[in-house]
């Protein structure tokens, strides 16, 4: 017998994203998809979320981003950290927008594009 398990309700992150949404109006909404949309899937979370209204989607890390690409996700992206010059290619090619946090980057990523 499993001693822990997670069931996720598709149907609950809508219905949230709903509820949210609303309150949120005139503003766009972003739905935070980080952490493979807390342990949930990020792909599966993220087009929950898409449907019941979100504008946005946010993820941590380049690879996060990546996945949901790969996975045909194409609304627009926000990277919550600061890119490593070894990831500036890979986030650059997801289309997301950036947070810069130094000078050095900023630099890394203009000499990129």
């Amino acid at each position: 017998m499993e001693r822990a398990w997670a069931e996720i309700d598709l149907d609950a992150i809508r219905h949230n994203v709903r509820v949210l949404r609303t309150l949120a109006q005139p503003a766009k909404f972003c739905a935070v998809v980080k952490a493979n949309g807390y342990g949930h899937g990020a792909a599966p979370v993220a087009r929950a979320a898409l449907e019941a209204g979100a504008d946005w989607l946010a993820v941590a890390q380049v690879d996060e981003a990546v996945v949901l690409r790969d996975a045909g996700i194409d609304a627009p992206l926000l990277l919550l950290s600061e890119p490593r010059p070894d990831e500036i290619a890979d986030a650059l090619a997801t289309g997301a927008r950036l947070v810069v946090y130094s000078p050095e980057i900023l630099t890394t990523i203009s000499r990129a594009v």
